[in-house]
């Protein structure tokens, strides 16, 4: 039995059960959420929508299906331990293989002492960051599930979550979120299963090589605290994310085939979060809201991403003498500013030439924004008023910013190459007329260069590398954009290794 229910805000949960009994007109024992969503689209008339499952015997979750399998010799071995890595490994461990992981940065806790000294003393770990680590980027800049995705999985993907230690919440919610302070515990909970299972996750550890036997990966090198370990493997799967620039090259130096594909650039803005609660409700009512702006400016997608209602712009650098941004909220979700990464889109190969030329481009914005910031890992940033002018910021005025290691106020103008930038000028004269405070107030802060990896490394259908028949590519390395579809993809890589020993 199903039923849809109205709360207003402000209104107990309590309340669904009575409300679903009358709306359906008779009794039952068992209730769950199926879906949560506001509806705002009348400013004199928010409410959340439930949509309910119901029932006179309890619910039973799915059980995954077990099978035998006749089982490698050699370890399935994972490089990168992001969503798609970590799902991989779990549904790989659970069915019985024998898995290694292989992880450049650290473990989850050791990561976050790690980062904290970043802020703090702006001592850069290049190998762990806010990139590179347990859980991948998405651990430390938000944790939001993009439940948008299609695919057969996504259910299962937070019940997971949920087994392993996120809100029950994320299960229903129509734009769940985990948050950077529940997230790593979420993470932390996995590997211990992982390995509990007879898994190995090996941090700090960098993969640096690989030997070729028949057209398959024999076995992989890699390398930790100075110390070099070869490793013999029956399969790769490589889920390295969109940030290891370094490995991308050493994969192309040593002929895995990569073509170029179209990515995204531009910059963080930051409104106060009352202000895009009002535009978005009309009035304060005691929630926090998000949004999702879209324009098309000089045939180019501009565009909000990664949007962070009550969170931080953090510091997301894995290159010395480089500024990158990106954003963060914890699961209250209660800080004094909204941010989001407002990008334009680039063709492939539309400033650069080639795959390696496409991998340091990002790298040079980074290294011009480092320089614009004043050098010393300050973030330059502009009043979005005065960049729509293009009047140089001398000072800061309603916005303060987040960024953790200091800001320069200054002109982000040639920043970015000129066309991105004058479309993301207007296109926030744009976002204006459908967000009141967007052009008017807010301070941007530069620059957003890791949306996504400029570069895919290609597979066939059978989901391995043209090049390479036991490589998998997983994931961000072109196959997904954010934790959902990443941990997806993880799982459909897994899967189509299962087939392969199935009996």
């Amino acid at each position: 039995m199903k039923v849809s229910v109205k709360l207003r805000v402000g209104e107990s949960e309590t309340l669904l059960k009575e409300k679903a009994k009358k709306e359906l007109k008779q009794d039952f024992k068992y209730l769950r959420i199926v879906k949560k969503s506001l509806d705002a689209r009348n400013k004199g008339d928010v409410f959340f929508l439930y949509n309910l499952e119901l029932s006179n015997e309890p619910f039973i979750e799915e059980q995954e299906e077990i099978k035998e399998y006749s089982y490698p010799t050699k370890p399935i071995v994972i490089v990168g331990f992001g969503p798609s890595g970590i799902f991989s490994a779990l549904r790989l461990s659970r069915a019985g293989f024998k898995v290694i992981v292989v992880e450049r940065g650290s473990d989850v806790d050791r990561r976050k002492l790690k980062t904290d000294l970043f802020f703090n003393t702006k001592a850069l770990d290049t190998e762990c960051n806010i990139q590179f680590g347990e859980g991948g980027a998405g651990t430390f800049s938000d944790g939001k599930l993009n439940t948008g995705v299609k695919g057969i999985y996504k259910d299962y993907i937070l019940n997971e979550f949920v087994k392993h230690g996120a809100p029950l919440e994320i299960k229903y919610l129509s734009k769940p979120h985990i948050g950077s302070d529940v997230l790593p515990k979420v993470v932390k909970s996995m590997r211990e299963e992982i390995i509990s299972l007879g898994g190995e996750v090996l941090f700090d550890t960098l993969f640096t090589d690989f030997t070729v036997k028949n057209g398959k990966i024999e076995s992989i090198t890699v390398k930790n605290n100075g110390k070099e370990r070869v490793i013999d493997c029956e399969k790769v799967i490589l889920a390295i994310g969109h940030s290891s620039r370094d490995t991308y090259k050493m994969l192309y130096n040593k002929g895995v085939f990569m073509e170029e594909k179209e990515t995204s650039i531009g910059f963080r803005v930051e409104h106060l979060q009352t202000d895009i609660n009002k535009s978005q409700f009309g009035k304060e009512i005691g929630i926090t809201a998000d949004y999702k702006t879209v324009t098309n400016v000089n045939g180019r997608g501009v565009f909000s991403f990664c949007m962070c209602p009550g969170g931080v712009v953090v510091p997301a650098m894995s290159e010395e003498n480089t500024v990158v941004t990106n954003g963060m909220s914890e699961f209250a979700r209660d800080k004094i500013n909204a941010n989001s990464a407002i990008i334009c889109q680039i063709r492939k190969g539309e400033f650069y030439n080639g795959i390696l030329e496409s991998l340091d481009y990002f790298s040079s914005l980074e290294q011009k924004a480092f320089c614009f910031g004043g050098g010393d890992y300050s973030a330059p940033v502009q009043n979005v008023e005065d960049f729509i002018n293009d009047k140089k910021s001398t000072s800061i005025y309603s916005v303060k910013p987040t960024y953790a290691l200091g800001v320069k106020p200054t002109s982000l103008n040639g920043l970015l190459p000129d066309i991105v930038t004058n479309s993301i000028r207007s296109g926030l004269v744009e976002m204006g007329k459908k967000i009141n405070c967007f052009s008017k107030t807010g301070i941007l802060t530069g620059v957003e260069t890791r949306t996504s990896s400029p570069v895919r490394i290609v597979r066939n259908e059978n989901l391995s590398s043209v090049s390479l028949s036991n490589l998998y590519p997983v994931g961000e390395v072109g196959y997904a954009g954010g934790i959902t579809s990443s941990a997806m993809d993880g799982i459909k890589v897994a899967e189509k290794i299962k087939e392969i020993y199935q009996k």
